[in-house]
């Protein structure tokens, strides 16, 4: 392949990155956990293991839940630090064990205790966030709605076919950060119900645009010289 050949390639390219730079913020969605982990590697995981119940069992208590407050379902510092879990209107909250009824799950899940209301996950700090989420005693389509801090804004809503044990949704913001992510199930027999709750802050960066350039204008320089010689 000819210098010309591959300048000109090279340029093609710089042109293709400038024009996928995120000038309109965005999020980027994952159904699939090992894609989701590549994308936003090393973040926080909460498993719900530490809950006080037993397998099959249910344990309910008041939410909201996290780190920093004793409950019925979860010891004082038994949660990742970084998210709340709560329920609205209703404020109970339920923990089922690994098997409960026809969940199909292997572990440990979290939800409101009322079927019909919504399980809303807070963060003070992230940009990724990434679940098991079910759907109830039976599969069904669950809506997961993403908004930014305090809620100001909608950032996406989403509808997510979740099976008998649970299905994967995933989501990074390269808009900002994700302030909470509500999860409504509208199945026959509904129930927000999460598992293996991973969140936190990745790096979005790309190269800016004049960085581009500049990098295609200097290569392109080169290959005069090369040439010229």
């Amino acid at each position: 392949m000819s210098v010309h050949r591959v300048a000109t390639l090279f340029f093609a390219a710089a042109l293709l990155v400038v024009a996928h730079s995120p000038c309109d913020a965005a999020l980027i969605t994952f159904n699939d956990r090992s894609a989701f982990n590549v994308a936003a590697p090393g973040l926080a995981v909460e498993t719900f293991e530490t809950a006080l119940v037993s397998p099959g069992a249910v344990t309910t208590c008041n939410g909201p839940l996290s780190r920093a407050v004793a409950s019925a379902c979860f010891p004082a510092g038994a949660l990742a630090q970084g998210v709340t879990f709560s329920a609205s209107p209703g404020t109970l909250m339920a923990v089922l064990g690994a098997g409960f009824g026809t969940v199909g799950n292997t572990s440990n899940v979290l939800g409101p205790n009322g079927f019909a209301d919504i399980l809303n996950l807070t963060f003070p700090s992230a940009n990724a966030v990434g679940l098991d989420v079910f759907a109830g005693p039976a599969a069904g389509n669950v809506l997961l709605s993403v908004f930014s801090p305090a809620g100001v804004l909608l950032l996406g809503s989403f509808t997510v076919a979740a099976s008998l044990g649970g299905t994967f949704f995933g989501v990074l913001s390269d808009a900002g950060p994700i302030g909470s992510l509500s999860i409504s199930s509208v199945a026959a027999i509904p129930g927000e119900l999460v598992d293996n709750v991973a969140f936190g802050n990745v790096s979005t960066t790309v190269p800016e645009p004049g960085s581009i350039m500049l990098l295609t204008i200097g290569v392109l320089a080169a290959v005069r010289r090369v040439r010229a010689n």
